[in-house]
C-alpha cells in the first residue's frame, strides 16, 4: 500500500475497528447509492420520454416544413397564373382600346361618305328639277342627235335653218350630257351607300369583336378576382404554418435544452454514486479486514486455550512420573508435545 494511503487509514488497525460502525457505514452508502440510482432510472427515463417527445417534435416540425413548401409552390403558381392572366387582360384591352379605334376611323369615312352622299343628292336633285322631273333616255336621245346629224349633212343648206338646227342639236347634246351627268350621280350615290353598308356591317362586325373581348375580359377578371382569394387563403396557410412552425422550434429548443440539464444531472448523479461506491468499496474492505482479524484473534485464542490445556494435563503427568508411577503411552506422547522429556 503505498504511503498515502497508508496515512489515510492509519485509524483503520485491526485492534481499533468497530464492526458495527462500519455496517452501518456499509448500510448508509448502499441506501444512499440505492436512492442515487433511483434517480439515476428516473431521469434516465425522463431523457427517454423527452427524446421520443423530441422526435415527434422533429417530425411534426418536418411535416410542417414540407406544408409550408407545399404553400409556397402553390404561392408561385398562383403568382404565374396571376402574370399570365394579367398579361391577356391588358391584350384584351389592348384589342379592344383597338377595335374601338378602328370603328371611330370607320365612322370617320362614313362620314366622309355621307358628306359626298349629300352632295351628290343635291346635285341629282337640282338636275332633276332643270329637267322638269321627265325622265331623260339617254340612248333615244343619242339616236336622235345621230338623225338630226344626218339629216343636217343631207339637206339643202339654208343658214337660218341651219341655225336653227344646230340650236336644237345644242340642246339635245346638253341634255344628254344631263343624262349622263344623272347617270354618273346615281352611279356615285350607289357606290356611297354600297360602301356604307359594308362600313355598317364592318362596324357591326367589330362591335360583335368588341362584346366577345369584353366577355373574355370579365372572364379574366373573374379568375383574377378568383386567384387573389386563393392567394389570400394561401397567405393565411402560410401564416399559420410559420407561427406553427416558430412553436415547434421553440418547443425542440426546449426539449434539447432540458435533455441537456438532464443528462449534466445524471453525470453528477453518477458521479457521486461512483465515489460512493469506492467509499464503499473501501469500508468493505474494511469490514473484511476486521473479520480476518477476529478470526485471527479467535485462532490465537484457540491455540493458547489448546496450549495452556495441553501444559496442565502434561504438569499433571510430570508430577506423577516424580511420584515413581508408571506412564502410559499416551501420557508419554503427552509429555513429549508439552516439552517435558526435552527439558530432561
Amino acid at each position: 500500500m503505498p504511503q498515502a494511503r497508508k496515512a489515510k487509514y492509519r485509524w483503520y488497525s485491526p485492534h481499533v475497528i468497530n464492526k458495527d460502525e462500519l455496517l452501518s457505514k456499509i448500510r448508509e452508502l448502499s441506501s444512499s447509492m440505492d436512492q442515487i440510482e433511483g434517480q439515476i432510472a428516473a431521469i434516465t427515463k425522463e431523457i427517454e420520454d423527452k427524446r421520443n417527445a423530441l422526435g415527434e417534435v422533429r417530425r411534426s416540425l418536418a411535416e410542417i416544413r414540407s406544408q409550408i413548401d407545399g404553400v409556397r409552390a402553390k404561392f408561385q403558381k398562383i403568382r404565374e397564373d396571376l402574370d399570365r392572366l394579367r398579361a391577356r387582360r391588358q391584350e384584351i384591352i389592348d384589342s379592344i382600346r383597338k377595335a374601338k379605334s378602328q370603328i371611330l376611323e370607320l365612322n370617320m369615312e362614313a362620314q366622309r361618305h355621307r358628306e359626298k352622299l349629300d352632295a351628290y343628292r343635291k346635285a341629282l336633285s337640282a338636275i332633276n328639277e332643270y329637267v322638269g322631273g321627265r325622265p331623260l333616255d339617254k340612248e333615244k336621245m343619242k339616236m336622235l342627235v345621230e338623225r338630226l346629224e344626218y339629216y343636217f349633212e343631207t339637206s339643202p343648206t339654208d343658214p337660218e335653218w341651219e341655225r336653227q338646227f344646230i340650236r336644237t342639236i345644242s340642246e339635245i347634246e346638253e341634255e344628254l350630257n344631263l343624262a349622263d351627268s344623272l347617270e354618273k350621280l346615281r352611279s356615285h350615290i350607289q357606290e356611297i351607300r354600297n360602301r356604307l353598308d359594308e362600313l355598317r356591317k364592318r362596324k357591326d362586325e367589330i362591335r360583335q369583336n368588341i362584346a366577345n373581348l369584353v366577355s373574355s375580359l370579365n372572364s379574366v377578371k373573374e379568375e383574377i378576382a378568383r386567384l387573389k382569394k386563393e392567394r389570400e387563403e394561401a397567405y393565411r396557410q402560410l401564416t399559420e404554418l410559420k407561427k406553427k412552425r416558430e412553436e415547434l422550434k421553440q418547443a425542440r429548443d426546449e426539449l434539447k435544452k432540458a435533455i441537456v440539464d438532464l443528462a449534466v444531472k445524471r453525470k453528477g448523479l453518477r458521479a457521486q454514486l461512483a465515489q460512493l461506491r469506492d467509499e464503499l468499496n473501501k469500508y468493505t474492505i474494511l469490514l473484511k479486514a476486521a473479520d480476518l482479524s477476529e478470526r485471527y484473534k479467535n485462532a490465537v485464542e484457540v491455540q493458547n486455550a489448546k496450549r495452556e490445556s495441553l501444559r496442565a494435563r502434561a504438569e499433571e503427568i510430570y508430577q506423577k512420573l516424580l511420584r515413581g508411577e508408571r506412564l502410559t503411552h499416551e501420557e508419554m506422547k503427552v509429555l513429549a508435545e508439552a516439552g517435558y522429556l526435552a527439558e530432561e
